[in-house]
C-alpha cells in the first residue's frame, strides 16, 4: 500500500469519526425534544381520586376512576368507570348535587367530559324534581356544568318518567330539556280519604 492511499483513508476515517460523533452529540440534544406519542400514555395510575376547586377554593368536583389513562401530546385523558360528582357552587359547605357513572370517560383540554356506556346520573338532593337520567354516551362541561346527550335518554323525577331522543340541560340548575319524539308517564300519588 502507497503512503497516499494511506493517507487518504486516514483522512476518510477522520471524517467518518467526526460525522458519527457528530451524530451522537445531536442524539442527545434531542432528549429534551417534546414526548413522541407512540400509543403509549405518558402515565398511568389504578383507583385514582381527584379533587378539583374553583378560584375561590371551594370543592368543584371530585372524580374517581378504576383507571387514568394521560397522553401528553394529545392533551387527552382516559378514564376507566369514571364515578364524578359535581358540588354546589354557592353553598359555604361542600354539598355534593349530582353523581355522573359510566363505563369509559374522556377528558379534553378544553374541560369537556365525554361519557362512553351506560350513563347514569343521580340527584345527591332532596330539593331537586329530577332524580335521575339514563343514557348510553353524553358530554358535560366541567366549567359551566352544561350536559348534552344525542342517544336515547330517560328522565325519572318526582312522580314521572320521560323518554326522548336527545337531551341538553345544565346540572347546576338542575335542569334538563328533553327533544325529539317524547313520551310521559305521570303517576299521581292516591292519596288516603281521611276518616
Amino acid at each position: 500500500m502507497s503512503r497516499i492511499q494511506s493517507w487518504r483513508i486516514g483522512t476518510l476515517a477522520l471524517i467518518a469519526l467526526a460525522l458519527i460523533g457528530w451524530n451522537l452529540s445531536n442524539l442527545n440534544e434531542n432528549t429534551s425534544s417534546p414526548i413522541v406519542d407512540d400509543g403509549y400514555p405518558t402515565y398511568q395510575t389504578q383507583e385514582a381520586t381527584s379533587f378539583v376547586y374553583d378560584p375561590e377554593g371551594k370543592l368543584a368536583y371530585k372524580l374517581v376512576a378504576d383507571d387514568v389513562q394521560n397522553y401528553t401530546e394529545t392533551k387527552l385523558t382516559w378514564f376507566t368507570k369514571p364515578i364524578l360528582t359535581t358540588f354546589a357552587p354557592n353553598s359555604t359547605s361542600e354539598t355534593p348535587t349530582w353523581t355522573v357513572r359510566a363505563n369509559k370517560a374522556k377528558l379534553t383540554n378544553d374541560k369537556m367530559l365525554y361519557l362512553y356506556g351506560d350513563v347514569q346520573l343521580d340527584s345527591l338532593t332532596d330539593a331537586s324534581q329530577l332524580q335521575r337520567i339514563t343514557t348510553e354516551n353524553a358530554t358535560v362541561n366541567l366549567v359551566s356544568q352544561d350536559i348534552l346527550s344525542d342517544d336515547q335518554v330517560t328522565l325519572i323525577g318526582v312522580g314521572l318518567k320521560s323518554v326522548g331522543m336527545k337531551m341538553r340541560g345544565n346540572l347546576r340548575n338542575k335542569t334538563a330539556e328533553l327533544i325529539e319524539k317524547v313520551t310521559t308517564h305521570y303517576e299521581i300519588p292516591n292519596e288516603q280519604p281521611n276518616p
